[in-house]
């Protein structure tokens, strides 16, 4: 039976890597207002129209202006690596555990069992830290705009929040803004990395 649940919990590694890799590559936010989006990760920002598409870096002038904003986004890609490292330690700990081969390993085979026990405890950490961390996206951003003014006033004037502009997620007639691929990928790769570490550590994998 736990060689089972190892080889249960290691499917469960599998496509937590899998949303991990899917959140450092794709986009984390968009914004779709009269049929044209604009998405963003923290190197790059997309513009699709009916008609064209357009790809801009930031520049180092709009990571200053912005560095609250990007800070959120460089935050939450680290944890996402981060996690995506630690996972695949415990892929390859549960994957030896499951075939037998953990124990056998000299030396270190009765330390091994260990660490892959609660090593998914490491992992569930980092994908929560970058999923919570993003929540504050918005939020950063309109930091960034009060850090632009001295005057309250001014602060108050374009920085507010009256209309709903700086919600994580917005929605309208014709218009939406809100996480996309990546965000909704660590969501799913923290689920997997929970299930996988309940399994672990209570299911008897080691």
């Amino acid at each position: 039976m736990a060689k089972v649940l190892a080889f249960v919990s290691f499917v469960l590694i599998l496509l937590a890597l899998v949303c991990c890799t899917v959140a450092f590559a794709s986009y984390w936010y968009k914004t779709e207002s009269d049929g044209a989006t604009a998405y963003l990760k923290y190197n790059e920002f997309k513009y699709e129209s009916k008609y064209t598409t357009t790809t801009v870096t930031p520049t180092s002038d709009m990571k200053k202006s912005g560095k609250n904003f990007f800070a959120i986004l460089n935050a939450s890609l680290a944890f996402d690596i981060l996690a995506w490292i630690v996972l695949i330690v415990a892929a390859v700990i549960t994957l030896l555990s499951g075939l037998g081969i953990l124990e056998k390993i000299p030396i270190i085979g009765s330390i091994l069992p260990m660490i892959g026990k609660f090593v998914l405890v490491v992992a569930v950490l980092f994908c929560l830290l970058s999923m919570l961390i993003f929540l504050g996206l918005k939020k950063a951003e309109q930091r960034d705009c009060k850090d632009k003014f001295d005057s309250d006033t001014l602060k108050d004037q374009f920085c507010n929040n009256d209309n709903g502009a700086y919600d994580f997620v917005k929605s309208g007639d014709n218009y939406y803004q809100g996480p996309t691929t990546s965000w909704i990928a660590i969501v799913i790769a923290s689920a997997l990395t929970i299930g996988a570490c309940i399994l672990n550590i209570c299911g008897g994998v080691f």
